[in-house]
């Protein structure tokens, strides 16, 4: 572990209406803000804090709440129990709704779905009541958790030991901020005790079938300060990144993108940039593994020529040239129904706005530089989005059928940490750059 990372002294810790002043004076402009609340100590503290603070002091730009609780489904008790909440925010003058998680819910990996779940639901609220922002009861506790679990996972300490962000772009659009990361959940329990209000305890918190529980129990010793250096770094080394690729990185056709290597660059920087550029030209939404980067590294120190595939993105070096572009191979079709929406190879988002069913394929780029290394050009005959009409017209994208280049990576979730490194990519392959963050 770099000496960055090494712990000290730790931060000192929030008191509930300290980081909530705080936050609201961070906002840079006026905001309508959702608040998520379970009515869990951590999200009733939130609520209560943020309506205590907005009605009595003056900030340089004024702000609203909203709320909405997310009803798994999962527990009898949770309807009644988003009823109380409903009838408290109906109390404080506060909009409020209770959005359901309905259907059939998956045997395996239950904890994921219900996560994925509550984003869109809260997603949904939030362009109900036209909110600017998610907000939610995050705190130091759970922060240290969620660094012991990716630090367990992680072969990148800053990957690992940085923990949530502050606030993370959510499916390209809406932030979600969390203005608790620096408040232990006792004060917050404390600050709710003595103002008389009692919170929800839901019995899921210890079950020890969850990760997090079980990480809870073993009480976690990251020290605080690691967090915040190791956050710190992160964003500066994305930042390193992002001004790496627009140093020596240009793009086209399609997304193939060609990487000029300088004589010396940080290795930590350009193996930062690689691993990131190797995911969204394959469309996938995680980083390829910590060995296959080593692997990728290895072959760049060695100096010589050498192809290699990591995450559905070929990897070509021809001398100082290094190209990077979707493999040819495992490109599956996608059909849309008229006025339908979908991604296709994880790289392309496509709207079909005709009045037909629309197949898309792979097919060729719209030109193919014959310059190009012959492994690069194959590729590029048949990784290019081809869009088939129910006459079997073929043809790249028109006015009816648009296709727009698509983050993987960040499609879901983008921590304000890495925002550089993603909007360098963005630029790079004519993708949108993401909304700027409010804090």
């Amino acid at each position: 572990m770099s000496a960055v990372l090494a712990a000290g002294s730790s931060l000192p810790e929030r008191s509930p209406e300290a980081a909530i002043q705080d936050f609201l004076l961070s906002l840079n402009r006026p905001m309508r803000l959702l608040v998520a609340v379970s009515g869990g100590s951590d999200s009733l503290g939130l609520l209560l804090s943020l309506k205590r603070a907005i009605d009595g002091h003056t900030y340089p730009h004024r702000h609203s709440l909203s709320a909405a609780t997310i009803d798994h489904g999962l527990r009898p008790e949770a309807a009644d129990e988003a009823e109380q909440i409903a009838i408290l925010c109906g109390e404080l003058g506060i909009s409020h709704r209770i959005e359901r998680w309905t259907g059939e819910k998956p045997t395996t990996g239950l904890s994921a779905a219900a996560r994925e779940a509550r984003y869109r639901l809260l997603a949904h609220a939030a362009d109900t009541y036209d909110a600017d922002a998610i907000v939610t009861g995050h705190t130091l506790d759970d922060q240290i958790e969620t660094v012991a679990m990716r630090a367990g996972r992680s072969a990148d300490a800053v990957l690992g030991l940085s923990g949530m962000a502050p606030a993370t772009l959510y499916a390209g659009r809406l932030w979600i901020l969390r203005p608790f990361l620096q408040t232990r959940r006792a004060a917050i329990r404390s600050s709710l005790e003595a103002s008389g209000r009692a919170w929800i305890d839901d019995p899921s918190n210890d079950d020890l079938h969850y990760e997090r529980v079980r990480t809870r129990r073993a009480a976690p010793t990251v020290d605080a300060a690691t967090i915040d250096a190791a956050a710190r770094q992160r964003t500066s080394l994305s930042a390193q990144a992002a001004d790496w690729l627009r140093r020596h990185a240009t793009a086209g056709p399609g997304m193939l993108v060609t990487v000029s290597l300088p004589a010396s660059t940080e290795k930590a920087v350009s193996d930062h940039a690689l691993g990131a550029l190797v995911a969204v030209l394959g469309g996938k939404p995680h980083r390829p593994s910590a060995d296959s980067l080593a692997r990728l590294s290895h072959n760049l120190d060695e100096g010589s020529d050498f192809r290699l595939t990591l995450s559905g993105t070929l990897i070509l070096r021809r001398r100082d040239r290094l190209y990077l572009v979707r493999e040819r191979r495992g490109l599956l079709p996608l059909s849309l129904l008229p006025a339908a929406i979908g991604v296709w190879d994880g790289r392309y988002t496509i709207l079909n706005s005709s009045d037909d069913e629309v197949t898309i394929t792979g097919g060729p780029a719209s030109t193919i530089d014959r310059a190009l290394p012959g492994s690069i050009r194959s590729a590029l005959q048949g990784n290019a989005p081809q869009i088939a009409d129910i006459h079997g017209i073929s043809h790249q994208q028109g006015p009816l059928v648009t296709v727009a280049p698509r983050l993987s990576l960040y499609a879901d979730f983008m921590p304000s940490f890495d925002q550089p490194l993603a909007d360098a990519i963005a630029t790079l392959i004519g993708a949108e750059p993401s909304p700027s963050c409010p804090i």
